[in-house]
């Protein structure tokens, strides 16, 4: 069942300080500044499961407006964005200095790890659909470029992400936990493809010829991750490059190329581990997504998680079970 908040059932008194509440714990912290001079009326459902940390919701209120401040991000346990879409009217995106005005049939990518403001002006309806940093490591590479731009919902990819938004609330409680885990981890897939396809990023300021070669590799590593044959030199002859310079490229990333092979691997373990439908050991899975040596897996599993990858399924097998 999704979980549900609404003011409906609030008193005047109380009904601002839970607002407050009830979107913190949908979301993260946030300062709100209601309209002085109406009563705030609002109500939030979340669709989520244990299975992913992926959340869906829908927020509908009257005019309001919200705001991250450093001290707010600081006290946040990991970083995450949200997709907000607009269905009844505009709403204002301020961060790092620009600022966005997106209309209803559009969404924004908002960056949660940064101080910003968002309000609307009128009563408002709205898509939030929230995804912890790590569920985009090696799939979105500068994912704050993103931020910049309202991305078209009315057509192609971008209009069939926001109707899996809408499917996906519709159907959730009709589905067991195996499928709400797909339904959730299906709508990302889609709002990848949206972004990637959105030719504005590409030619951004921050998206030089280096970055385009980058795309390359990435899209090219994603095919042949779990071959355990896959080198820099097969990468560079696949892309064009000489092995020097795809190393080259990744002297201005947080990892070298041998490591972000590794962690996107470990990732990709990790989310099946976490699927319910997947009934693999997890030596069989290790396999599958390139690691020939059992104790090395298990070695960088520990080291990059904090835990063993036994102890990631259990969690998941005790909430199935229940």
């Amino acid at each position: 069942m999704a979980i549900k908040f609404s003011t409906r059932s609030w008193t005047e008194h109380e009904c601002q300080p839970r607002w407050a509440e009830a979107v913190g714990s949908a979301y993260f912290p946030l300062s709100l500044e209601f309209a002085p001079s109406s009563r705030f009326s609002g109500s939030l459902q979340i669709w989520e499961t244990n299975s992913t940390p992926l959340t869906l919701s829908r927020l509908r209120s009257s005019q309001l407006g919200y705001s991250r401040s450093k001290t707010q991000v600081s006290e946040d346990r990991e970083a995450c964005y949200l997709v907000t879409v607009p269905r009844r009217s505009e709403v204002h995106f301020e961060q790092g200095g620009r600022e966005l005005h997106c209309q209803p049939g559009g969404f924004i990518f908002e960056r949660g790890d940064a101080p910003y403001r968002f309000h609307y002006a009128c009563d408002n309806d709205l898509w939030v659909f929230k995804l912890p940093e790590r569920a985009l490591h090696g799939q979105l590479r500068g994912a704050e470029r993103y931020t910049r731009f309202c991305f078209d919902a009315r057509r192609g990819i971008g209009r069939i992400f926001v109707d899996q938004l809408a499917m996906c609330a519709a159907r959730f409680d009709e589905c067991n936990s195996s499928a709400r885990h797909m339904l959730l981890e299906q709508a990302l897939s889609t709002l990848l493809l949206t972004l990637r396809d959105d030719e504005r990023v590409l030619n951004c300021e921050s998206s030089s010829l280096a970055a385009l070669h980058l795309q390359r590799i990435e899209q090219y590593v994603e095919q042949q991750l779990g071959n355990p044959d896959l080198a820099p030199q097969m990468i560079a002859d696949a892309c064009g490059l000489s092995v020097r310079y795809v190393h080259k490229l990744f002297t201005s990333t947080a990892y070298s190329l041998g490591e972000w092979i590794r962690i996107r691997r470990l990732e990709a373990v990790d989310r099946v581990l976490r699927d319910p439908t997947c009934h693999l050991s997890i030596g069989e899975l290790a396999m599958r997504w390139g690691f020939s040596d059992q104790a090395q897996f298990a070695r960088s599993f520990r080291q990059h998680f904090g835990c063993t990858a036994k102890e990631v399924r259990p969690q998941t097998a005790s909430h199935v079970s229940s």
